[in-house]
């Protein structure tokens, strides 16, 4: 019998789970959880050896692993790393009582690894665990689905004809205020929708643009598309600010800058609606050309975004020298704050950081409610991910936001009042 709220994807139904966990009583647990959410080939193992065994002899193999750190004859890590070897890597569920520091260290070696990782929890297992585990579930096999029908190399041909013939188009995910529940702005991502690929994964062909000198094209191609659709919506009297990612490479030609600008006003669109999105390697990769710029960008209104921050190499001192007026917090700190004290305290400065600088903050990737009610402890500004919405066209986000906004204000606000 399902559990109220939990939808199983169909490989969990054909293929299964595997417990592997040393405490019987642990084990049991998690594997009667499992069950109760509708899995019924639930497997189980006492060690990592015993585990590595099971998953070599079973057929088909498990689609999910749930897996303790520590246990004897072979410990979790060490079996996480024979599997990657054998080239078999399921999504991970991570069970440990152990530091947090030392769990976020196991989260990245699987990353590295191409393992992906759903999460990880102190024990005991939980149907909510399970619940959040699952929502992150299907973003994975998505997105590897999309890998898949990408294996073979994209090419330049390929990638030139599908911007001449519109097949890559903006979808839109939308960011939330955290203090009144409401849509401010949606980041627009790129979507290639190709007849003989299906959806084509933006890592497979993003990188192929940048070789190829197509990434400004591609880049124009998107603020066209986003131009026009901010025109749509101000017809209905909506006028959020759209996030625009744009490439390092594209900040060094001469007339880029200008481009830009000129596309914006044509639109009749207020560039304070539009932010640019960079990512801090590429800010900092070549800082004398881009500083100028972004300048251009920002003096005409334009909003800039660092991207993803975290994951490059930028100071404070930097990000006071750099135009901004936003500041991307990478889900890498999000995920795992509201259980470790660590993650917490890191997020909690960074947050802090972004304010002490006047920028506004946004966390990206929220998947559970318990990050979006730490977020708004510390004080965080806006918040984007799949718990909240995932990217859309752009012609489903006035329906979307018509048929959920409620829902979604109620969510975010629940806490207001605490």
């Amino acid at each position: 019998m399902n559990m109220p709220g939990i939808k199983l994807h169909p490989l969990l139904l054909l293929h299964g789970a595997l417990v592997i966990d040393d405490s019987p009583v642990q084990r049991l647990n998690a594997v009667e959880i499992l069950r109760q959410a509708g899995i019924q080939r639930v497997y189980e193992a006492g060690d990592g050896l015993a585990g590595l065994e099971a998953i070599r002899n079973l057929f088909p193999p498990p689609a999910l692993l749930v897996v303790d750190l520590e246990m004897p004859k072979m410990d979790g890590i060490e079996m996480l790393q024979a599997l990657a070897n054998e080239n078999y890597r399921p999504p991970v569920l991570i069970a440990s009582a152990t530091h947090a520091s030392l769990v976020s260290s196991v989260e990245t070696m699987c990353r590295e690894l191409g393992l992906p990782i759903l999460g990880a929890f102190e024990k005991p297992f939980t149907a909510e665990i399970l619940k959040t585990a699952l929502r992150y579930f299907d973003h994975i096999l998505e997105v590897r689905q999309s890998h898949r029908r990408a294996e073979t190399e994209v090419s330049p041909e390929e990638v030139s004809e599908a911007l001449i013939k519109g097949q890559i188009q903006p979808h839109y995910q939308p960011k939330f205020c955290l203090k009144s529940g409401q849509i401010l702005g949606l980041e627009a991502l790129a979507r290639w929708s190709s007849p003989t690929r299906g959806m084509v994964s933006p890592a497979a062909f993003i990188p192929v643009a940048e070789d190829n000198g197509m990434i400004t094209q591609l880049t124009m191609v998107m603020l066209d598309a986003v131009l026009l659709q901010s025109q749509v919506w101000q017809r209905e009297g909506f006028t959020p600010s759209i996030a625009v990612n744009l490439s390092a490479l594209s900040l060094t030609e001469n007339n880029f800058v200008n481009e830009v600008i000129k596309r914006t006003l044509n639109a009749g669109v207020a560039p304070s609606q539009i932010i640019i999105e960079i990512t801090e390697s590429a800010l900092i990769s070549d800082m004398g050309a881009g500083l100028g710029a972004l300048g251009r960008l920002r003096l005409k209104g334009f909003g800039l975004s660092m991207d993803d921050y975290g994951t490059g190499f930028s100071t404070t001192q930097q990000l006071a020298r750099l135009p901004l007026t936003e500041l991307k917090i990478d889900r890498s700190f999000v995920s795992g704050a509201p259980d470790r004290n660590s993650l917490r305290t890191i997020l909690g400065s960074v947050i802090r950081m972004g304010c002490d600088l006047g920028l506004n903050t946004l966390a990206e990737g929220v998947e559970t409610e318990l990050e979006l009610r730490l977020l708004q402890s510390l004080g965080c500004q806006q918040v984007q991910g799949f718990l909240l919405a995932k990217p859309m066209p752009g012609d489903i986000v006035l329906p979307w936001r018509q048929e959920n906004g409620a829902r979604i204000q109620a969510l975010i606000m629940a806490d207001s009042s605490d």
